[in-house]
């Protein structure tokens, strides 16, 4: 065979050689084959080594806003950055002679070359939100990913729940994405060469291949988040002389915890059994982060559902508007109050104050028949014998 012929079947073959490596290579992602896997071929042809590994970047869609006391979705993107950081030369592929073992080593040595994008490739991720914050918690579990081949960005966000709790203050925090994944470290092949009654090489056979992955190979990327500034009220204090029967005054301060102010506020109560009212608003005003406000409240407490000393809750919430001026309403806001018992005379105190009575009528009666007639009837006699 001509060198002519030569070089256009070598090309035939090594297009050839590339798709049964596509395939191969697509073999080898789905049975994901272990690193201390059993070796096929001649390890001494290994012909090149190469350095690299992907590189795992994750962004947040959307501005990574959270908002306090409440359940959100956090959606990443993750993409590789991975680079070849080299290669190294194991076997030297000899340049002078065309020999049919030179043409097979010079072939299976351009299809290790053909392998360079696979070490660059992250296979099987898992990625898995983590939070170090007690109020801040992901109730989301591990999420697949796939492959993902370097220069590339995953085609669809993961989703992750995330739950901020009420007394978070306002900020930014950090949540750490642990990916999982593997890369091909290194591919090794081996064949024999079919002359084509020549001396040159007409085609392969029995080849094998043999594909060292590095194992559960994991990234951990810091993931930031805000948690919005917000209108956050808590109370702080309760004044109440209502008296079963008669009802009374309520007056709840609020206090403004939260980060932006609360406009033209007013307190909303929802009354339940044995408390009324016809007064159920109390107007707040602009109250200022760190600021208090009172509300004010006329109630009715009926007297024969009336438990005494119960710990009772009322249910409150506060209406305002925000910077935006677009109204907002709180959440409930709970104000526990107490109807004490009204202290009357007791059976006990009554039985005393009556036997003194008896005591001081019977003693009157005694005096005034025993000492008083008496000495009125001498003085009569007296008179008399005068």
């Amino acid at each position: 065979m001509s060198n002519k012929m030569f070089k256009t079947s070598s090309k035939c073959l090594n297009m050839a050689l590339l798709l049964v490596l596509l395939l191969s290579a697509t073999l080898s992602v789905a049975i994901c084959a272990p690193a201390n896997q059993s070796y096929y071929g001649d390890l001494d042809k290994n012909y090149y080594s190469f350095y690299g590994a992907p590189d795992i970047h994750a962004s947040v869609q959307g501005n990574g806003q959270l908002n306090r006391g409440q359940t959100s979705t956090l959606s990443l993107v993750l993409s590789n950055q991975g680079v070849l950081q080299g290669f190294k030369t194991e076997v030297e592929v000899k340049s002078s002679g065309n020999t049919i073992d030179q043409q097979l080593n010079a072939t299976l040595q351009q299809m290790e070359v053909e392998n360079v994008a696979g070490v660059l490739t992250a296979v099987g991720m898992v990625a898995t939100l983590e939070s170090s914050n007690p109020d801040i918690l992901i109730k989301t579990g591990p999420q697949e990913a796939g492959s993902l081949p370097t220069g590339q960005t995953t085609m669809q966000p993961m989703r992750y729940t995330v739950e901020i709790g009420k007394d978070v203050p306002a900020g930014e925090y950090n949540l750490t994405l642990n990916v999982t994944y593997k890369h091909l470290r290194n591919v090794i092949y081996s064949a024999d060469a079919v002359d084509d009654g020549t001396g040159n090489l007409s085609r392969v056979r029995n080849l094998n291949a043999s594909y060292w992955y590095d194992e559960n190979v994991t990234q951990s990327i810091p993931i930031k988040i805000n948690v919005k500034e917000d209108t956050k009220f808590e109370i702080v204090s309760v004044e109440n002389n209502m008296r079963a029967g008669s009802g009374g005054a309520l007056k709840v301060t609020y206090k403004n915890v939260g980060e932006i102010p609360a406009k033209d506020a007013f307190v909303r109560l929802n009354t339940a059994t044995p408390f009324s009212t016809t007064d159920d608003q109390s107007y707040l005003g602009t109250v200022n982060p760190g600021e208090t406000a009172v509300a004010s409240f006329k109630m009715s407490v009926d007297k024969d559902s009336v438990i005494y000393n119960k710990l009772y809750a009322i249910n409150s919430e506060i209406l305002y508007n925000d910077n935006y001026g677009h109204q907002q309403i709180t959440d409930s806001l709970m104000i526990e109050v107490q109807i004490a018992e009204e202290e009357g005379i007791s059976p006990l105190v009554i039985g005393i104050v009556l036997a003194v009575i008896v005591i001081i009528i019977a003693g009157g009666v005694f005096y005034y028949f025993n000492y008083y007639k008496k000495g009125k009837k001498l003085s009569l006699k007296k008179e008399k014998a005068n």
